[in-house]
């Protein structure tokens, strides 16, 4: 059962005024019970004594804030009972679920779901506020077990807070471990004062969260010079944007048929690889091919070189000549799209416009003489990724999904590498949006707050994308044959794969990455 002591935290062993009838409201309904109150010192000696193996990771959070999340998971492990946020007021006593010998949890209001949980696929929103729990339940091992992978996560809520606890929950082996309550149960009501309860339908409350936002500020209104500066960028951009692809044409330009198609049925799948300069890749990368468990008869490898100045193509011929009928099929192609860019200034911002849109036309150029009719998927691979699980193609294939990408990164359990695999969770065009876009192309600046990258949302098994990275990409070749291809000029503002992504999705065909799945890129 449920010991009947309550866990509160607070920075140190002071609490604030404003907090204090909350504080009291607990003791005021349960006055039999153990209360113990932690200082940011005191969780911090708890770890060390009982879960030394998470010591480090607790000490390198951020912020207070995902370590008072990952310390209350803690705390209802080893201790059981209650834990309680000090701005959530105890308005009735909790005996109705304290014989339970199951975690009790309470969804988030419908209106916080819709938000977060909208981004993620998450089906709703549990509230980490207010929690029950017996002790030593060993659900709170499996959300521990998913933190180490999230602890640079850019929000708190997918490193410690409700999106990984949903997620925990949502995949833990033993649902009839949970009791799950609707949100009236410990948070009625929403950020904002609004409540998803009818009036009068008796619906049970025990704990009221008044979201003082110790850790969080909502944003400030618009300002009218904030919105005369958007209107400025915004006539600015489109008088400097340059060409780009109208949106009604692009998506016109797709076949319909091809958008219908269900999912390819067949198994063939042509590997497309883009190339240039790679020397030194080309035979590791072949050599990195044969661990690969999807047969071999069933593969057709297509490489496309072009403006190499290192003997790439040379040694590409050279190295693929053994290969004969150890494949479906080898080719090899060139495209010389003749940009000439400084390697040591080719991330540049002013520079992608450029390099990117020529890499677009390499991928084009793959897509009209590399895939045929017997080909059912397109897995692209950068010559430079070097190392994948043997399984990744056929995990990328039963997704389920036409459009999928893996989670390139430089280090297992690191950071995203590909950024250009995101989702957008600050769609807004404002004057900040314009401020970033440049050559007419945005680009925020890495692991900007308004993006979710694959690194962030570990806790998912899949996620859908905005726009789409090409380190490792998976493609129903039926929609490349179908017109959907990479645009060599701005889409929508972005272009090549991440252009790939949103017209993809304007057209109806959701990208999707997968976190857990990762491959890795040379780290340089």
């Amino acid at each position: 059962m449920i010991p009947t002591i309550l866990h509160q935290t607070w920075k140190t062993d002071s609490v604030p005024a404003r907090f204090q009838g909350y504080v009291e409201s607990w003791k005021r309904h349960h006055p039999g019970w153990t209360t113990m109150f932690w200082s940011d010192r005191m969780l911090l000696e708890l770890v060390a004594e009982h879960y030394p193996d998470f010591l480090p990771i607790f000490c390198s959070y951020s912020n207070g804030v995902m370590r008072a999340d990952a310390a209350r998971y803690l705390l209802l492990h080893h201790f059981g009972g209650v834990y309680a946020d000090i701005d959530c007021e105890c308005v009735a006593p909790f005996d109705a679920i304290m014989s339970e010998d199951r975690v009790v949890l309470c969804k988030e209001p419908d209106t916080h779901a819709l938000v977060q949980a909208k981004f993620r696929g998450l089906p709703y929103l549990l509230f980490n506020g207010t929690m029950a729990s017996p002790p030593r339940h060993p659900f709170w091992l499996e959300v521990l077990s998913l933190l180490p992978g999230l602890v640079h996560a850019k929000e708190a809520l997918d490193a410690t807070g409700p999106c990984v606890l949903t997620s925990a929950q949502l995949g833990y082996g033993d649902q009839a471990a949970f009791a799950i309550h609707a949100s009236t149960l410990f948070a009625p009501m929403d950020s904002a004062g609004r409540t998803d309860m009818p009036v009068g339908n008796g619906a049970q409350t025990l704990s009221i969260h008044h979201w003082a936002g110790t850790w969080w500020t909502p944003r400030p209104a618009a300002r009218w010079r904030d919105t005369i500066r958007s209107h400025a960028y915004r006539f600015w951009h489109h008088l400097t944007r340059g060409a780009h692809l109208d949106e009604a044409a692009a998506k016109a330009s797709v076949s319909q048929a091809a958008l219908s198609a269900a999912p390819p049925s067949g198994s063939n799948v042509a590997i497309l690889v883009p190339l240039r300069d790679a020397a030194d890749h080309i035979q590791p990368f072949l050599d990195a091919l044969q661990v690969l468990d999807y047969p071999k008869d069933r593969i057709k490898l297509v490489f496309c070189e072009g403006d190499s100045s290192d003997g790439s193509w040379e040694r590409l011929q050279a190295a693929v000549a053994p290969l004969a009928g150890a494949y479906r099929g080898v080719v090899l192609l060139q495209k010389h799209v003749g940009t000439r860019l400084d390697r040591a200034k080719r991330t540049k911002p002013r520079q992608q416009r450029k390099r990117r849109g020529a890499i677009a036309k390499v991928r084009n150029h793959l897509i009209d003489h590399g895939l045929d009719a017997d080909d059912a998927w397109a897995l692209w691979i950068d010559i430079d990724v070097w190392r994948f699980p043997s399984d990744v193609l056929n995990r990328l294939i039963v997704s389920g999904h036409r459009i999928a990408v893996p989670n390139c990164v430089k280090i297992a359990g690191g950071d995203s590498f590909d950024l250009n695999s995101f989702v957008t969770t600050q769609p807004e065009k404002n004057y900040r949006y314009y401020r970033e876009i440049r050559g007419g192309l945005y680009q925020p600046p890495a692991y900007f707050i308004g993006r979710l990258h694959l690194s962030d949302v570990r806790h998912l098994e899949s996620i859908g994308l905005d726009g789409v990275g090409g380190t490792m990409l998976l493609v129903d070749a039926a929609l490349h044959r179908g017109g959907l291809r990479f645009p060599e000029i701005p889409y929508r503002d972005l272009i090549e794969t991440e252009g790939f992504g949103a017209l993809a999705n304007d057209l109806g065909i959701r990208p999707v990455g997968l976190p857990k799945l990762e491959i890795l890129h040379v780290p340089w």
